[in-house]
């Protein structure tokens, strides 16, 4: 098996992974199966959508072909399969490629739909016609919320919002007159999940909480949980005191709160974080910290880069890779121990972002490598061998909250790594300026929950955010504060309870 193949799906016999390494051999093998030219043969992968097709490897390491998908209509939740392989293989083993590829399409790319199934090998040639599952129409019977977002309101809105690309956006409207636009950003298939964004009328001010009804939010629930999407995730202000009084009769819950995250003027403030998924309860009891504030220019630092290069105990160091070429360190042999290290993700202590542990796109070393040398740190061992790494995710609060990954190489645990690479990060986060360090935690990843627990504290749980395995997982929140921003903090008050 190649070293850089990297496997998500795994049936008795094979492994379905990382696609480009082996694209030489897929054309060979695709050129010995169908009568076209070359030429043709690219084209015909090519059209597969390149972050769902995967090479298939059996147990002992070799490949034996690919499947992928075609005319995809995401729209309508429909596709057809492409399976080509160098062999006939019996009918057992690819009725379990197609299970596992075909419960990966369902549940993570919202595909209910497959049209059709290609099979080919060498002089021979199967299409197996699939039955459509049209999922059912659910119409919401709200004259107050309107498909689409027009242009004039759109640029209306714009004056006062950073309005992002939005999927199935809606106008609100209240008496004939517009008073918001609801839709959703981050929509991530693979997850089932999105983020809320409602941008209301700012010239309606406290009368907002008698204009805008929290059934309009519930009704809009209900359509975007009909898409499939299982997770809708919404973020406040904490001195947004309207939406919060909204949003506590709508059956969204309260699940964390993020603090020093969220811009207002001059201050940092902590943003509330509120969640749905199909069938929730609403919790009997409402329990929202009242969230510390800070001027943002009380955190501005003389420094405004990370350190180079950070020494550790026993030899280990932090290196950027901007500095790899100055410190004489070999990319390639840091590419390959991180690439190894990923083939043993059980173990590697990360959440792999948000779609990485699925169907990964690869594009040989080079591509692979630029993507590395945007982390923010590598962890080397005294002979300059990739232990790990730590990284920025992204920031918000104009980069005064950062949310981060990390991970240690399994043969580098168990020494207390951890603890001393996360904590010296937030020393250098908070030396640079930052008011607070977030990380999310998946329910399965035991050791970076437990390394969490000690090293910063526990924000809430987000239901059902991940989806690996075959089912849905929580989200743990954790987060570390800048001492600066803590002690600089204009509110210290006590936590607030609130009753439906």
């Amino acid at each position: 098996m190649n070293k850089n193949f990297i496997p998500k799906l795994e049936t008795a016999k094979y492994y379905l992974g990382s696609f480009d390494i082996y694209h030489d051999f897929i054309i060979e093998l695709e050129k010995d199966n169908i009568t076209l030219i070359e030429s043709n043969i690219e084209q015909r992968i090519n059209s597969m959508p390149e972050e769902y097709r995967a090479a298939i490897v059996d147990k002992e390491g070799d490949c034996v072909g690919f499947i992928g998908l075609y005319d995809v209509d995401f729209q309508n939740q429909a596709s057809s399969i492409y399976l080509s392989t160098k062999d006939v293989l019996k009918e057992e083993d690819k009725d379990s490629i197609l299970e596992e590829y075909e419960k990966y399409m369902v549940n993570s790319l919202n595909i209910t739909n497959i049209r059709e199934i290609t099979y080919i090998t060498k002089n021979k040639c199967e299409l197996e016609k699939r039955k459509e599952i049209n999922p059912p129409n659910i119409y919401i019977l709200n004259e107050l919320l309107i498909p689409g977002v027009s242009e004039e309101v759109l640029e209306r809105f714009q004056e006062d919002y950073d309005i992002p690309s939005l999927k199935m956006a809606y106008t609100i409207k209240n008496r004939d007159k517009v008073i918001g636009i609801i839709g959703l950003s981050n929509v991530i298939l693979s997850n089932k999940r999105a983020n809320l964004n409602l941008f209301i009328d700012k010239s309606l001010g406290d009368d907002i909480v008698n204009t805008l009804s929290s059934f309009i939010i519930d009704d809009y629930l209900t359509l975007v949980h009909s898409s499939n999407i299982h997770s809708v995730n919404f973020a406040v202000s904490s001195s947004d005191k309207n939406m919060m009084e909204i949003l506590k009769d709508t059956s969204m819950n309260f699940y964390a709160q993020i603090p020093f995250s969220s811009i207002n003027g001059y201050f940092l403030e902590a943003r509330n974080m509120y969640q749905h998924i199909p069938r929730m309860e609403k919790q009997g009891q409402i329990v929202i910290p009242n969230g510390d504030k800070v001027e943002i220019s009380l955190l501005e630092t003389e420094k405004k880069e990370l350190t180079p290069m950070i020494a550790l105990s026993n030899g280990y160091r932090l290196v950027s890779p901007k500095s790899f070429l100055e410190k004489q360190i070999n990319f390639e042999k840091v590419l390959e121990g991180h690439s190894m290290a990923m083939q043993e993700r059980e173990r590697f202590t990360i959440p792999l972002g948000e779609d990485k542990y699925f169907l990964q796109k690869y594009h040989g070393e080079d591509n692979l490598s630029d993507a590395l040398k945007k982390y923010s740190y590598i962890l080397l061992d005294k002979d300059n061998n990739y232990s790990g790494f730590i990284n920025i995710l992204r920031t918000n609060a104009n980069e005064k909250n950062a949310e981060i990954e990390m991970g240690i190489a399994p043969h580098n645990q168990r020494q207390g790594l951890g603890t001393t690479v996360i904590n010296q990060f937030y020393d250098e986060l908070f030396s640079i300026g930052y008011a607070s360090v977030t990380s999310a935690v998946f329910e399965f990843n035991t050791p970076s929950n437990k390394l969490n627990e000690k090293v910063a504290d526990f924000n809430g749980i987000r239901l059902d955010s991940y989806y690996i395995n075959g089912r849905l997982w929580n989200m743990n929140f954790y987060s570390k504060t800048n001492q600066v921003a803590t002690n600089k903090s204009l509110v210290k008050g006590p936590v607030k309870n609130r009753k439906n």
